[in-house]
């Protein structure tokens, strides 16, 4: 049974259902819709081939919906320009643009961030820019680097701190879209502070939406406030792509480690993103390279893997999903129990302790698996951490807390029904469960961790029990 979680990006190589349910068989857990790209008809034909294959298989993935955020883009070509050091270049943030070296940008405020000398780097960093004149709506520039500049084209400006909203209007349309297709997580892009996460739980709070907020760390504020942001997130995802132009790529690997370990400490699922396996988009094998890269971001404390350009646009997404499959089957064999790296922290909760405990009993008893009835998920998170030889069951009446586990290292979860229930009979019904889907079976132990609320009694306790 894998544990490191995968997610996979939908688009035009992956909406065949032939396809995509070939991709489920081989066990993603999630699927993410780009909505920097396509349109609403799009993504409903995407979303509705997902649920149409959910139907046909155990593996229930969830739905993830990445916003575009403030995005700076270049615009439309009718053809792809060839750049060549040295070239003059210009950018215009009219709505329309009509020149053979230049073309439009989405931001209309641009010019009055922008100064002489500034660096603009776009399709993530492929093409560098050096400003040479600022007029009232055009921008001229020196290209720097020799290359290609097609449509709709990513454009950063790193140092410079331009003042955009963290949801734009779009941003919330797409929101509701994605409220009325159930959808199970929010990524949320170009995070700079805790308030961005903020206004989007409230905004969540008042459609009566409590769905898992996922916080994109791409930007140098992202990284500045990190420990703020996560504090009020779901979930972290590191952005490679963005976050390795907006700083230097040379810090991208050592601050991918930080936030990892950051995540891991709290018990909060962080997803490692963006070129994971980019240059299988155009060929069947990966480079040795990116083999290392994954594997590594696993052994670091990464929760989930993200797929983006070789699933969505890439010739070959089935064998991009059997690759990142075995890769993490394989890795996980030689995970390191980390409970002397967490078992003796300085500040601990009372939640912290039983974790603890609890992974401690399962690593000592040898335990077959861990069952955790829950409704907060704090716990569950806290147990993942330690990085145990053993599944962690979860259930929970709770939608939000059984989606959280799709995303968690080592967590797989199930409804519990407790209406009417004793704590005897929960604990009969989830071991009976488990031992029909054959991950039990008689004399095996579990360790049984329980956090409940209601009139159940009693309903916060650790139990070690050995199967029937």
């Amino acid at each position: 049974m894998r544990k490191t979680k995968i997610i996979c990006t939908l688009g035009p190589a992956s909406s065949d259902f032939k396809i995509l349910k070939q991709m489920v068989d081989i066990g993603f857990d999630a699927v993410r819709l780009n909505f920097s790209h396509g349109d609403y008809d799009g993504h409903e034909r995407l979303i509705k081939g997902i649920n149409e294959v959910k139907k046909l298989v155990p593996r229930k993935p969830a739905l993830l919906l990445d916003t575009q955020g403030p995005e700076i883009r270049t615009g439309k070509l009718k053809d792809d320009i060839l750049l060549n050091a040295g070239d003059t270049f210009r950018f215009s943030v009219k709505d329309k643009f009509d020149h053979e070296f230049g073309t439009t940008i989405n931001y209309k405020e641009l010019i009055k961030y922008i100064k002489i000398k500034d660096r603009l780097l776009v399709d993530d960093g492929l093409l560098e820019f050096e400003v040479q004149e600022i007029h009232e709506d055009i921008i001229v520039c020196k290209v720097l680097n020799s290359g290609i500049l097609g449509s709709n084209k990513t454009v950063n400006l790193p140092n410079i701190d331009v003042k955009m909203p963290s949801l734009t209007e779009k941003d919330i349309k797409d929101i509701d879209f994605g409220i009325i297709h159930n959808i199970d997580f929010i990524a949320v892009s170009f995070v700079k502070t805790r308030n961005d996460i903020i206004e989007l739980k409230n905004y969540l709070k008042k459609k009566n939406k409590d769905i898992q907020v996922i916080s994109k760390i791409e930007h140098k504020k992202a990284v500045e406030n990190f420990d703020e942001i996560l504090q009020v997130s779901d979930g972290i995802m590191v952005a490679r792509g963005d976050l390795g132009v907006e700083i230097p790529y040379e810090q991208v690997p050592l601050i991918q480690e930080q936030i990892i370990r950051k995540c891991n400490i709290v018990g909060k699922p962080v997803i490692v993103a963006t070129h994971l396996l980019n240059s299988m988009i155009e060929n069947p094998r990966p480079t040795r390279a990116e083999v290392s890269d994954v594997s590594n971001a696993i052994l670091s404390g990464a929760d989930a893997l993200m797929l983006s350009g070789e699933t969505a646009k890439g010739k070959y997404p089935v064998e991009s999903m059997k690759v990142l499959d075995k890769l993490c089957t394989e890795t996980e064999k030689a995970i390191p129990c980390r409970l002397d790296e967490y078992g003796h922290e300085k500040t601990k909760t009372a939640k912290h302790i039983v974790s603890n405990a609890v992974a401690l009993c399962a690593n000592e008893l040898n335990a077959k698996a861990i069952i955790a009835m829950t409704v907060t998920g704090v716990t569950a998170g806290l147990i993942g951490r330690y990085r145990i030889n053993m599944p962690l069951f979860v259930f929970s009446p709770l939608k939000k807390i059984r989606d959280e586990t799709k995303l968690q290292f080592g967590a797989f979860s199930y409804n519990l029904n407790i209406d009417g229930k004793t704590m005897g009979e929960l604990i009969k019904t989830t071991i009976s469960l488990l031992k029909g889907k054959k991950y039990l079976n008689p004399k095996d132990i579990v360790i049984i961790t329980v956090a409940l609320s209601g009139n159940l009694e009693p309903n916060n306790f650790v139990e070690v029990k050995i199967v029937e």
